[in-house]
């Protein structure tokens, strides 16, 4: 089973083409896009931390046209917490069941009449990268 303690980057991220439907993109590819906006290049560049204690926590950098003034006062309201310089976009966990891995997604429902849970397995890739969701993560540290 592969260690997933430590940090993610993500590598790839599915979206849907109107002629073959739901592909992956590289992040690469997408970044180089004159149309990326600056919410899709921020969420490209979101680290994921796996920890020991099973917290998954989703870190993105700051806007660039955000001043220190704004990031601190933002912090002192409550609006945004930091980590490593960075924003906390997102707190989640993740846990080992028996031989898989399962992120929660927060997300709860119905589908086709059938009750859906928050835990989806995390599919291991290669020996380099994972699948959660909608994207494709690489270990960074």
């Amino acid at each position: 089973m592969m260690d997933l303690i430590g940090k993610w980057q993500v590598a790839e991220v599915m979206q849907f083409d109107e002629e073959k439907g739901l592909i992956w993109t590289k992040v690469s590819d997408l970044l180089a896009r004159e149309d990326a906006d600056e919410e899709a290049q921020m969420f490209a560049k979101t680290i994921f931390l796996f920890e020991e204690d099973g917290s998954l926590t989703m870190l993105s950098p700051l806007p660039e046209d955000v001043s220190q003034e704004e990031i601190d006062e933002a912090v002192a309201a409550g609006e945004i917490t930091l980590r490593d310089g960075q924003m906390v976009t997102g707190e989640n966990h993740w846990k080992v069941e028996g031989d898989k891995l399962f992120a929660d997604t927060g997300a709860e429902g119905e589908v086709l009449g059938e009750a859906v849970g928050p835990w989806e397995e995390i599919k291991q890739v290669d020996d380099h990268t994972i699948e959660n969701m909608m994207f494709r993560l690489q270990k960074v540290e």
